[in-house]
């Protein structure tokens, strides 16, 4: 028997590129990132009832397309059957993961299961160990961006970032390093949204990035999100 959705945001034009779409949230996380703003999904454990295949059916006329998130979606058991069983419904599938199960990953673009991938790079590969219990994060995320490079899905790498946790400098290397590993697209750059408590007990940024610094060094495109200076903008 599979988990269930925690929450279901029944609509979103933000999360899937050119789509209209449903987030699908589940728990359970691998990881302790200090900024995340979902603590009752990193800590939690479902016992939610919500039958996300009777949404799915009342909708699929309506959206494009299922964003998988969480937590960290590929921790769930039944990923597999839960695709499969979304897919027949006809929707494109979308999944948020931080790369940390480089084997699920090839398991569902082996089967033709997901049709986009947002992957999370969260530290300088020097210190991705920190918020991985240990783990080598960047060698799990290096594995399943080289498996991603070689589908034929469209996929994007992005970053949350805090000026306290991460500096220029941290982001120009990130961007270097994935790079350096087959990356070509825009990196995408999610600023610190301050949403209530986080695991780290974040305090909103005290200072905005030198995006000058951003654009001029980083050897790709840079895309921004949720940056103050652009709220507002058309």
């Amino acid at each position: 028997m599979r988990n269930h959705p925690v929450d279901i945001t029944p609509l979103t034009f933000l999360d899937y590129p050119k789509k209209a779409a449903c987030i699908m949230w589940y728990t359970g996380c691998n990881l302790r990132c200090p900024y995340c703003y979902n603590p009752e999904l990193v800590l939690g454990h479902s016992n939610s009832q919500i039958d996300e295949m009777a949404f799915l059916k009342e909708r699929r006329f309506f959206l494009d397309a299922v964003v998988l998130s969480g937590g960290e979606i590929t921790l769930q058991p039944h990923l597999r059957e839960l695709c499969e069983d979304i897919k027949k419904l006809g929707y494109l599938i979308k999944i948020d993961t931080n790369g940390s199960n480089p084997q699920v990953l090839r398991e569902l673009l082996d089967l033709k299961l997901i049709d986009y991938v947002a992957m999370d790079n969260k530290m300088p590969s020097e210190r991705s160990w920190k918020i991985a219990g240990g783990v080598r994060l960047f060698d799990r995320f290096a594995e399943s961006l080289a498996i991603l490079t070689q589908s034929d899905i469209p996929f994007e790498i992005r970053t949350t970032v805090h000026p306290e946790l991460l500096d220029e400098a941290d982001i120009i290397h990130m961007v270097r390093e994935s790079h350096a590993l087959g990356y070509n697209g825009t990196y995408y750059l999610q600023y610190f949204f301050n949403a209530g408590t986080t695991l780290g007990n974040m305090k909103p940024p005290t200072r905005r990035y030198d995006r000058d610094m951003l654009n001029h060094h980083a050897p790709l495109p840079i895309g921004y999100r949720n940056f103050p200076e652009d709220r507002g903008k058309m």
